[in-house]
């Protein structure tokens, strides 16, 4: 496998897993807000990840800095809306894999 494809497993499953997290640790209010979007981004994940370990894609430089910020600005999201908006733009790109 590319390493491309290896980092970008890496760092996706790094930031599902921190959105896991996030979920588990918010209010009621908040998990309301998370749920659907974060329910979108694990199906693209999956189907992502998929496409990589059966070697229909390959990841590209960009794809993997595009992953790579998105998880700095995971770490740094601080209110649930901002969460929000970034787990949006994760579907995003992990949906063009």
């Amino acid at each position: 496998m590319p390493n491309n494809n290896t980092e970008f497993l890496q760092t996706a499953s790094a930031v599902m897993n921190e959105l896991d997290v996030r979920y588990m640790e918010a209010d009621l209010d908040e998990k309301l807000e998370l749920k659907e979007e974060l329910d979108k981004a694990m199906m693209t994940f999956s189907e992502a990840r998929s496409k990589i370990l059966e070697n229909e894609v390959i990841c590209t430089s960009e794809d993997l800095a595009h992953m790579q910020e998105l998880r700095r600005e995971v770490e740094r999201a601080g209110e649930v809306q901002t969460l929000v908006r970034v787990v949006v733009r994760l579907t995003r790109v992990m949906a063009r894999i």
